[in-house]
């Protein structure tokens, strides 16, 4: 991969892992994640809505894709949050991000893009880096764990992922190529997913819940964060041929929110969590030198 797209992407997983924090911090996913769609929904929509008005930049492709795109982040988000209410973090983040990495990739195939042996290797090495990073030691790995309800919600959130990487890589390159670009198609990414999101919550019952616990304090800065992050990333799609490559590159936000997680709160598991960690930066050093 080339210098720019890896910039991109690293910045942008500085401010994932910023937004995902804010919103572990109430413990109230499902309202937190309203919340922060309700906020990017109502500020970009004149400014979104006026400048593609003046461009044109979406072809019906990428409007297309788009949809898709925005319904498939809305079951990630909402199969996400069930998932953390009903299991511990050490279970539901390491297969919600490791799976769709190697998904991606068989995506990637099918569309004509063939990854390197190398790159195949470091694509395993993220993904294995993603299973050790959240836990404490290797004893949290049990088999009862995995076989429940709660599973079925992670394969939900990780196949969203795969739906909206996909479908994201493809629109990225039918658009006019660009930053701003980029910057519209993201709006309308996340105005679209807030509808089926709601949709979710309302058919879910969740709604009749006190939802007084999400802070729109805390919502603005977190909307603001996981915007730009995922405009970034946009724009890094426009610059590489391999949705998977990207996304590898996106679970480096794992490796920080790990060294956080030991500054703030002086967690434990130094051992296996710096290793899963190294195995993340290592499959990622290949995937940039030696992965085209």
């Amino acid at each position: 991969m080339t210098l720019l797209p890896i910039v991109l992407i690293l910045i942008s997983t500085i401010m994932h892992a910023g937004w995902n924090l804010i919103a572990r911090f109430e413990r109230s996913e499902r309202f937190f994640y309203q919340k922060m769609l309700t906020v990017t929904l109502l500020v970009g929509f004149i400014p979104a809505t006026i400048s593609e008005l003046q461009v044109r930049s979406m072809t019906p492709l990428a409007w297309a894709c788009v949809l898709g795109s925005g319904f498939s982040a809305s079951v990630y988000l909402y199969f996400l949050a069930k998932a953390f209410e009903s299991s511990d973090f050490s279970v539901v983040y390491p297969v919600a991000r490791s799976l769709p990495v190697l998904f991606v990739a068989f995506g990637d195939v099918l569309r004509g893009r063939i990854l390197t042996e190398i790159g195949w290797l470091g694509l395993l090495l993220v993904a294995g880096g993603c299973v050790l990073v959240p836990l404490q030691s290797l004893k949290e790995i049990a088999l009862h764990k995995y076989l429940n309800k709660t599973s079925l919600w992670m394969l939900f959130a990780a196949m969203g992922t795969v739906g909206y990487t996909l479908l994201d890589k493809i629109a990225a390159e039918v658009v006019q190529q660009g930053a701003d670009t980029a910057l519209r198609y993201g709006y309308f990414y996340f105005a679209i997913q807030f509808f089926p999101y709601m949709a979710m919550m309302h058919i879910s019952g969740a709604k009749k819940q006190n939802p007084k616990k999400a802070s729109w304090r805390l919502a603005i800065p977190a909307a603001v964060l996981n915007f730009a992050a995922y405009w970034l990333v946009l724009w890094a799609y426009q610059l590489s041929p391999f949705a998977s490559y990207i996304l590898a590159f996106r679970q480096f936000s794992i490796v920080i929110g790990a060294v956080l997680a030991f500054i703030l709160y002086k967690e434990q598991g130094i051992g296996i969590r710096l290793s899963g960690a190294l195995m993340i930066t290592g499959g990622l050093i290949l995937i940039a030198l030696w992965g085209w």
